[in-house]
């Protein structure tokens, strides 16, 4: 992935939504142990044209950044670290899987969700995992949605249960 395309979300933990769009994000510290973050977005003023910083501070233990993968599913949405994808296999079966960082190798890792309602990943034995690179070869990407992450689980239960 290009810098250009490097892209990101921030979730608020404490209250539970995502921090605005357009957005930019700085660390600062208040004194030698406390570590704060500064996001917020960038927007042109309506009459003025002036751009304006809006903020929102917030305490690092609170929010989430969660990265652009670098892959988009079929409907041209990005897709992001958290999310819950489907995957329609040629056979006509649906598969789920959740994008995550592995940190100890530095890249995204996909797991296979082996029970939605339950959000049970399947274990190491039954070949759970596998890179993003793998992931982005899969050659029927155009069968790939996003439908949802790891926030709003509840929500993703519900829509499979109106299909």
């Amino acid at each position: 992935m290009k810098l250009k395309d490097f892209d990101f979300r921030i979730w608020d933990n404490k209250y539970k939504e995502y921090i605005f769009t357009n957005r930019t994000i700085s660390k600062y510290y208040k004194d030698a142990s406390t570590v704060t973050s500064l996001a917020g977005r960038i927007r042109k003023e309506k009459y003025s044209g002036n751009l304006v910083f809006d903020d929102l501070g917030c305490d690092c233990e609170e929010c989430e950044i969660e990265l652009f993968t670098g892959l988009y599913d079929k409907n041209r949405r990005k897709i992001y670290e958290n999310d819950i994808v489907s995957y329609a296999t040629l056979q006509g079966k649906t598969l789920f899987y959740f994008i995550t960082t592995n940190k100890n190798i530095n890249t995204f890792q996909i797991f296979v969700i082996s029970d939605l309602e339950n959000f049970k990943l399947c274990n190491e034995i039954e070949i759970d995992r596998f890179l993003y690179s793998d992931f982005s070869k899969i050659e029927d990407m155009k069968n790939i949605e996003v439908i949802g992450n790891i926030h709003n689980k509840a929500e993703l239960l519900e829509v499979k249960e109106l299909k």
